[in-house]
């Protein structure tokens, strides 16, 4: 029969010794490498734009204005820039900028109508281009809509997770607070397992040992939760010592869900500590006071802090 303390599956399999590593990484994202059959086929476009950092969106979007527009801008430069009337200079230079610069307009379809085509080469990669613009933007504008539509949970982790005195014993304790101040989380509900080293018939495997929790759902989220896992007799971090984490290379795994008023929908996200993350014989310095109207106010510049305790 399978062990009450063990997690049917993770969609992890075992991994052995040799292959010490995080399987959570920070940022959410799991850490692991994938060799494609074919790299080509493997890439979504629209969920690389969506998911890309805004920064390197920006970037991106940037490169494609001008790459267009230099790529145009050659085509109407080496068919000849006398098919573009209204050009003034009479340098290489002028006539290449000059030329840049119809092709932003017509790109963009503002046309300010200094420079026209005179030709019906230029009027027809004219054409081309306005097409190519009028498709850009709105794809750009829909990506744009899928970035800010998309629901996605922020929270705030403590830096640590800390083992903690817990009424007659202890705990496995870690803290987290809704980091949008605008945005309302609901039936927010927590999963923590451990996964560890176990030594079977000689040999390292991986297992996954799901950890009871004190509260394993909260009906409303307004202030930070500290998520408890009482450690007794039938948690699987019983009688384990801070040696034995290591040796067992344990890292705790989180997923959280719930209902987020803002976007109507269920949101969830990942989190994980390695053994390296985790404080022994340490409690978390309260967050909350009071302001002079009588409001509980929570500093959430404090979820990280803790003060050294013995058991």
């Amino acid at each position: 029969m399978k062990s009450k303390k063990e997690e049917s599956e993770l969609g992890f399999g075992t991994k052995t010794s040799s292959q010490r590593s995080r399987l959570i990484n920070k940022d959410s994202s799991f850490n692991i490498d994938r060799i494609e059959q074919s790299r080509l086929g493997s890439v979504s476009i629209y969920h690389s734009l969506v998911t890309m950092t805004w920064w390197k969106f920006t970037l991106f979007v940037i490169v494609y204005f001008f790459v267009i527009n230099i790529l145009f801008t050659c085509l109407y430069y080496f068919t000849g820039p006398e098919g573009l009337k209204g050009i003034e200079g009479t340098t290489e230079y002028d006539k290449f900028f000059g030329s840049f610069f119809f092709s932003t307009q017509t790109f963009s379809t503002v046309g300010f109508g200094s420079i026209s085509p005179s030709s019906h080469t230029a009027s027809s990669i004219a054409a081309l281009e306005s097409m190519i613009g009028v498709l850009g933007y709105a794809l750009a504008t829909g990506l744009l809509y899928g970035r800010f539509s998309r629901p996605k949970v922020r929270l705030l982790f403590s830096d640590h997770a800390i083992i903690a005195p817990f009424k007659d014993g202890k705990a496995f304790q870690f803290r987290i607070a809704n980091k949008m101040r605008n945005s309302q989380i609901s039936d927010m509900e927590c999963r923590v397992t451990l996964a560890k080293l176990e030594n079977e018939n000689g040999v390292m495997i991986r297992r996954f040992r799901p950890l009871e929790l004190e509260l394993k759902k909260i009906v409303f989220f307004p202030m930070t939760w500290t998520i408890n896992h009482p450690i007794d007799e039938n948690s699987p971090l019983w009688g384990m010592t801070e040696k034995d984490l290591m040796e067992s290379d344990a890292e705790f795994m989180i997923l959280l869900n719930g209902f987020d008023d803002t976007f109507s929908q269920t949101v969830n996200t990942r989190y994980s500590y390695t053994y390296e993350e985790v404080i022994y014989g340490a409690k978390f310095i309260s967050v909350f006071g009071q302001n002079k109207n009588g409001q509980v106010v929570q500093d959430l510049n404090k979820i990280s802090q803790f003060e050294k305790v013995a058991f």
